[in-house]
């Protein structure tokens, strides 16, 4: 079994790095092969995509940057573990440049994008649309079976009354949904800053923990 962390937070060693780990100790402790790699995302460079569309022609991005390494990872795990920090309600902006770049990989794209503005006809257009409908989606089969777990850690105190973390999982739930793959599981850790309930944390740890020991890979 292949695990992957991906931390999008820049502490390496905070509440998210450490349920990330817990995950991966309860992995590791079931004593089957296993290959388990932990990303901190902020020690890498990944640039911005720029919307030019150069991947529709080549099949790979053109930018110069860490990013494919990583992608490759990601491809080849059968878990992949993501540590999101709560940013203004949203993702932060290192993992919001790795999930955009996927475009180049993980996305089917249509022959000479950039030339459909120059299509003459309307009628020319549509059809050249519902085509591109019709064929839009994750070019990787291999993705049905992985399977995403995200750690989701916020200031917010409550994690529905003042919708603090919506957004952020409106945006997971399509981008696992576009690779065609599953979510497994969500933990949430609330209230990080005011730490109403003290034994929160150690709870979560525990947690995680119980989540890496039943973990199976896919198919088992």
């Amino acid at each position: 079994m292949n695990v992957l962390f991906l931390n999008s937070s820049p502490r390496k060693t905070g509440n998210i790095a450490e349920l990330g780990k817990q995950i991966i100790r309860g992995v590791k402790e079931q004593n089957k092969p296993i290959t388990a790699e932990i990303i901190h995302l902020y020690d890498h460079e990944l640039l911005p995509c720029i919307g030019c569309w150069a991947c529709a022609r080549s099949g790979k991005c053109h930018l110069q940057d860490e990013f494919e390494s990583i992608y490759r990872k990601l491809e080849a795990a059968d878990y992949v573990i993501i540590g999101i920090p709560n940013y203004w309600c949203n993702l932060p902006a290192v993992l919001v440049n790795f999930i955009q770049r996927h475009t180049a990989y993980a996305i089917w794209k249509p022959e000479n994008a950039h030339k459909f503005e120059k299509i003459s006809t309307k009628g020319e257009k549509i059809r050249k649309m519902l085509y591109c409908l019709r064929n839009f989606g994750p070019i990787n089969p291999g993705f049905k079976k992985k399977r995403f777990i995200f750690i989701i850690a916020g200031t917010a105190p409550f994690r529905f009354l003042m919708g603090e973390y919506r957004g952020i999982m409106i945006f997971l739930r399509k981008y696992v949904s576009k690779l065609n793959a599953r979510l497994y599981r969500t933990i949430f850790f609330t209230d990080t800053l005011f730490r109403i309930d003290l034994k929160k944390k150690d709870q979560l740890m525990k947690n995680a923990y119980k989540m890496g020991l039943k973990l199976k890979c896919p198919g088992e």
